[in-house]
This record gives C-alpha cells, structure tokens and sequence, in this order.
C-alpha cells in the first residue's frame, strides 16, 4: 500500500513537472522569437540609416549570425553578407517579405532557406541612399538562435524540475507513510468489531477528516451493539421457549447439520453438542432414514415410530429462510409412549367391561323374553317386561360393538379372506332397513359393481353403518346413493344422503366413540353411537382412506377407499 502510494504520488508529479516543462520551454521559446523580430526590426533601422550614408560600410561590417541581402527594386540582390557572389541568387522579387516591404507594410518572415540550409527570420524595409537609388534592406536571424537561447534558460529549469521530484518523492515517502499508519490503524479497528469488540473508538487526532471518520465508525459500532443486543435478547427468549418445550425439536441446514437442537431432543438422543451432522445425532438408522426422507419430500409428513422404549410421534418439514435460498429443516419428536400407554389401558378396559357386560344381560335378555312369553300383554307388568326386554337388546347390540371394536383395535380379529360382492351386500343391507325406508319413502339406488378379496364380516360391518347412517338420519322423501367403483388396485364405495348433515364444528369428532352430534335423537335413532368408531378402524385395519364431507341440512357423503387385494 505504501509503495503504490509512493509510485503514484511520483508518477503524478512527473507528469505535471513534464507538462511544466513542455509549457516552460514553448514559453521560452516564444518568448526568444519575440525578442528576435523585435531586434530584427531594431537592427532593420540601424542598418537602414548606415547604408543611407555609406552603401559600402555594409562590407566591413560584422554582422555575425545576422544575414544582411540588398535587392533592387527589380528584385536582383545587389549584396548578401553570406557570399561575395551575388550572381549564383535568384530574383527574390516574389519573396514575401520583399513584397511586404514594397508595399509598405514590412513584416517578419518565418521561412526556410534554400541558400543557408534552415529556417531564418526575414524582415525587409524599403530604403534610400544620398544619391536618390531605392532599395529593399532585408535583414535575416536564423531560428537556431532562438533554441540557444531558450537552451541556456532551459538548464536552470531541468535543476528546478530535478530538484521538485526530489522533493515530491521525499514529501510522497512522508505523507504515505503517514496515511498506512491511518489506514493500519482503521484496520486494527475493524477487525475489533469484526471479531466482536464494539467497543467505542477514543482517538485524539486533530484531523477533521479521520475526525470525521472515526465519529461514522463509533455510531456503526454503537448500532452494531445495540443490534447484537437486541439479537442476543431475541435469541434468549427463543432458546428458553425451545428448551423450555415438551417437543423435541432439532434444526438442521441444507446439508443436514445441526444449527439448534433443546434439552428434550439432546437428552432424548444423548446429543450433547450443537453443529453435529443428523446422522450422528439421530443414532437409529431407519429413524435417521425416515427424517431424511421427509425433509427430501419437502412436505410436512408425520409418521409414528417406536425407539427404544418409547412411542415417539415425528414431525419433519422445511422451511424458507428470509433473505437466503437455502431451507431449514424443521424436526419436531413428540414423546407420545404415555398417552399409548394410556390408550391401550383404556382399550383394555373396554374390552374387559364388554365381555364382563356381556354374559349378565345375555341372561337379562333371555329372561326377559321367556317372561314375557308367559305373561298376558293385558297385564298391567307386560309393558314394564317388553322396555326391560328392549333395554337389554340395546345394550347387548352396544356391548357386541365395543368388543368388536376392542378386536379391531388389538388387531385379534379372525379374518376369512374371500371374495366379496360389495353390490350384493348393499343390497342385503337396504333389505335390513326396509321398514324404516318404506316409512320414510327413502330413495335408494346402487350405481357400478365392486368385488374385494377380505373378510366378508368386516365388509358387511362396514357397509351396513354406512347405510345405517345414511337411513337413519335421513329426512322424509329423502334419497340415498351408493356408489361403487373398482380400478386394478382399490376398491372405492361412496355413500350419501339428503339428511339433516353435520356441521363443521363436529366433523372432526363423529368417528369417536359414542359421539352423537344431536344426543336428543340418541333412543330415536337405536343407534349405539359406535357405527362411524367400527368403519375407521375397518379402514384402518386394510391400510384404506375414509373421507367424509357434510353440510347442515344438506346431507352427507362418506367415501371408503380399500385395497382391492386384502390377505
């Protein structure tokens, strides 16, 4: 830095000291061409009056590098001081300074000579002598002088010139130095905010300029702290909140790196330390892989998984970092072993409260029904034994449910597969509810053909809620469609109605146990609440779909889609 200050303060002043130069010696060189003309024209009218008297003193005279040519008003030089021949010139009646002087406006001639071999100065006057003969008296001075003289003057400026780049250099040295210990010390500075130091800058320079510098400088490091502060506080918050979470939670880059990663998901993998690749913080290979190829989908896709000892539910997803094109990873690990642990107790429980219900009202039901076998319908006890008799086939349909759905969930379920016409099982079930349709002049109709290969039970099951629901909560004069289609690997039945539909608010609910969405028509419908819970875990059990859309008042459409190939 210092050297090319120094080189380019040197150049710079070598170039003004040359265009000094050049300008100093066109200066005297004007200056001298000047001076000749004017002594030209001086000289002019000396020799003038000297010839006027004595013609023949201008040869004796010395004129040195001065040139004296007299011509006739002819144009015949009649004396040159440069030759004692005066009949080797030709006539120089057309020369230029002749003709001025002829006419009587003399001049000074710049022009070269054919006789002396360079440029001279001509000047010419018109004069007379004693006894009445006009002549022209030219008087020459050859150019070269005028560069002896400027050469002479020359001298003294080349020293100057040598001496001012002398000088320019030393003072270059000086002032370059001066601003590198200027510059290394902004560096030094830099640097200490670069790394972190936003200390404010004391300097006692007297300098306006670094004054001025120095003054930017400390109100950027001023809005630096107040930044990294502000930036520091922020990120406090947000590691306190992470930690803080019940969530595991691990941040990763674009080249799944880890850049953040709580207390739960370090304690949870024994990670101890942030800037990790995922791969040596996610331990489980196939866990590892599942994450990978989540955040590769670049969509938010959950998935359950068992590590170690523990149900976890994942959550991995990406997303966009303002001001940059790469993406975060986002992983979320949610520790779910305890509400499994209590699901499958409750699962447990409904199971073993089923089938501890189910033998003391088989038994309330058969002794209900041969009660009322004997008793007169005229008895005042007959009604009291018919509700007893209708409660404990409510209750025996509820209980048979929960056990079923209790088998489904624990997956003990006996399944035949075999080839099932689920045409003819819609059939079969319309047959069930024809009672209710007739009552209700229901519209019915089965649109395609679909056969799967699974349990015949289960299917039956599945369609009989479906057409249950659609029959009972349907309005009069309603309709109700089923329809089936197959392609070469799923089997897909829509079932909708004209009923009185289900709100939105609802919607997510209704595939919950004894979720009614309107409890005052609960006795009306016989329903168990349980029709919806035993078709998603049909569902659920073939690896299928169930898409349900409602409006109030409008009807519903429930759409169970299957594989059509069920081992």
């Amino acid at each position: 830095m210092k050297k090319r200050l120094v080189l380019q303060s040197f150049i710079i002043t070598l170039i003004v000291l040359i265009a000094v130069f050049i300008a100093s010696v066109c200066t005297f060189y004007f200056i001298q061409q000047k001076k000749i003309k004017e002594d030209l024209v001086v000289q002019a009218g000396i020799i003038t009056a000297l010839y006027s008297e004595n013609p023949s003193a201008l040869e004796s005279l010395d004129t040195g590098e001065i040139r004296i040519t007299v011509i006739s008003e002819e144009g015949d030089v009649l004396f040159d001081s440069s030759s004692q021949d005066v009949d080797i010139f030709d006539n120089h009646l057309s020369r230029e300074e002749i003709v001025a002087a002829l006419n009587g406006s003399p001049c000074v001639v710049k022009r070269y000579s054919d006789t002396l071999k360079c440029n001279m100065f001509y000047y010419a006057v018109v004069c007379q002598t004693f006894d009445g003969e006009k002549a022209v008296l030219r008087i020459a001075h050859p150019e070269s002088s005028v560069w002896t003289y400027t050469g002479a003057g020359l001298i003294y400026l080349a020293i100057a010139i040598v001496f001012a780049i002398v000088m320019s250099i030393l003072l270059a040295e000086r002032l370059s130095s001066k601003v590198n210990d200027r510059l290394k010390q902004l560096r030094d500075n830099l640097r200490n905010i670069n790394s972190g130091n936003y200390a404010v800058i004391d300097d006692q320079s007297d300098d306006a300029l670094n004054l001025s510098i120095l003054n930017e400088m400390n109100e950027i490091v001023r809005n630096l702290q107040s930044s990294y502060d502000s930036a520091q506080n922020e990120k406090t918050k947000l590691y306190n909140i992470i930690n803080n979470m019940t969530q595991g939670v691990i941040v990763v880059d674009g080249n799944y790196k880890t850049v953040l990663i709580n207390n739960v998901a370090s304690d949870l993998f024994n990670a101890q330390t942030e800037n990790d690749i995922l791969e040596n913080v996610i331990s489980d290979k196939y866990l590892y892989d599942c994450v990978t190829s989540s955040l590769s989908a670049g969509k938010s896709e959950p998935f359950a998984y068992t590590f170690g000892n523990k149900d976890l539910a994942v959550n991995a997803f990406k997303i966009h970092v303002n001001g940059s094109e790469d993406k975060l990873g986002i992983i979320l690990i949610s520790d779910v072993t305890k509400e499994k642990e209590l699901s499958r107790q409750k699962s447990v429980f409904f199971a073993n409260a089923s089938h501890e219900l189910k033998t003391p009202l088989t038994s309330v039901q058969g002794l209900s029904e041969s009660l009322l076998a004997r008793t007169d319908e005229n008895s005042p006890s007959f009604k009291y034994l018919k509700r007893i008799y209708t409660e404990s086939v409510r209750l025996h349909n509820i209980v048979m449910d929960m056990l079923y759905i209790s088998k489904l969930e624990a997956k003990s379920i006996d399944k035949i597969s075999e080839n099932v016409n689920i045409r003819k099982v819609a059939e079969e079930c319309f047959l069930n509810y024809s009672k209710e349709i007739s009552e209700k002049s229901l519209s019915c109709t089965i649109d395609g053909d679909a056969c799967i290969f699974a349990d015949a039970h289960n299917i039956y099951e599945c369609v009989n809620n479906l057409i249950g629901n659609a029959v009972h909560y349907n309005k009069n004069n309603g309709s109700v469609s089923v329809k089936l289609e197959m392609t070469e690997e799923f089997v897909t039945m829509s079932v909708c109605d004209s009923g009185i539909g289900i709100s939105d608010e609802h919607l997510p609910h209704i595939c919950e146990r004894f979720y009614r969405v309107d409890k005052s028509r609960s006795k009306s419908t016989g329903g168990t609440g349980l029709g919806l819970a035993i078709v998603k875990h049909i569902v659920m059990l073939y690896n299928g779909q169930l898409d349900i859309k409602s409006k109030l008042e409008e009807g519903t459409c429930v759409k169970i889609t299957l594989p059509k190939e069920n081992e």
